[in-house]
């Protein structure tokens, strides 16, 4: 297997990694997590611009096939934070 950088995929694959990783917060995907809020009841802060800008900043592990890894539960990101560059490292 190998990681690859969700840009990189074909489309088909970029199609199919939206839709197994749910949990991404885009400008265009809102996951269900972000409507409670923080624990300390502020809002959580957009990780992502829009599902692109998701694409551009996480590796997906891929089989030798060239298809998206069944065994593999996680992608790595590494969040932008369009709305708050002060979390940015």
């Amino acid at each position: 297997m190998a990681k690859v950088l969700g840009c990189n995929l074909p489309l088909s694959l970029q199609a199919e990694a939206k839709r197994a990783f749910v949990n991404r917060y885009t400008g265009n995907h809102r996951p269900h997590w972000v409507n409670n809020g923080m624990p300390d009841g502020s809002p959580y802060p957009l990780q992502f611009a829009d599902d692109n800008d998701w694409l551009g900043h996480t590796y997906f592990e891929v089989t030798k096939a060239g298809k998206l890894s069944a065994r593999t539960r996680y992608c790595e990101s590494s969040p932008t934070w369009p709305n708050n560059p002060e979390l940015r490292h």
